[in-house]
């Protein structure tokens, strides 16, 4: 489910140019996105938080970039999942040891639609890019996110 959730997001608002700015879908679906200094002191990544019939979106200005996209995008799969408005999640929940299957949901939302498998398909498969770091490059994701989601696709 979080997965096609994520393709029909995609297939309604990506032009097909990468990286995905998540923070434009999230707009794009009516939500605002803010940056929260005062996670930083909490080890807070992101929330959801309810404003009218949309919500806004805050994340942590001093996680890395990468971590930003991750959390938007995240903190997005939670709204368009439906799971409510009430989230707080530190970065352990953003770890594929964390279990939750909210969080579970919302993290496969999210390497959906940062580095859906059609244009990993695409850039693997036929233009022959292997190399781990310079797809991490042109997803704008960490080298990490990049491996996990090449094995969880099959590819590595």
């Amino acid at each position: 489910m979080p997965v096609k959730t994520a393709r029909n997001l995609l297939e309604k608002y990506w032009k097909g140019g990468l990286p995905i700015d998540p923070k434009k879908i999230a707009a794009l679906e009516g939500l605002s996105v803010e940056s929260c200094p005062s996670f930083a002191a909490k080890n807070i990544s992101g929330e959801l938080v309810p404003s009218g019939e949309s919500a806004v979106i805050r994340y942590n200005p001093t996680d890395s970039a990468k971590r930003q996209r991750f959390t938007i995008a995240h903190e997005l799969g939670h709204y368009v999942l439906g799971h409510g408005h009430a989230f707080r999640d530190p970065s352990s929940h953003f770890s594929m040891s964390y279990y939750d299957p909210r969080e579970v949901d919302a993290n496969q939302f999210a390497a959906e639609i940062l580095m859906p498998e059609m244009a990993v398909n695409v850039l693997v498969k036929q233009r022959k890019i292997m190399d781990v770091n310079e797809l991490a490059r042109i997803f704008d994701v960490s080298v990490n996110a990049m491996s996990y989601r090449l094995k969880r696709l099959g590819i590595l």
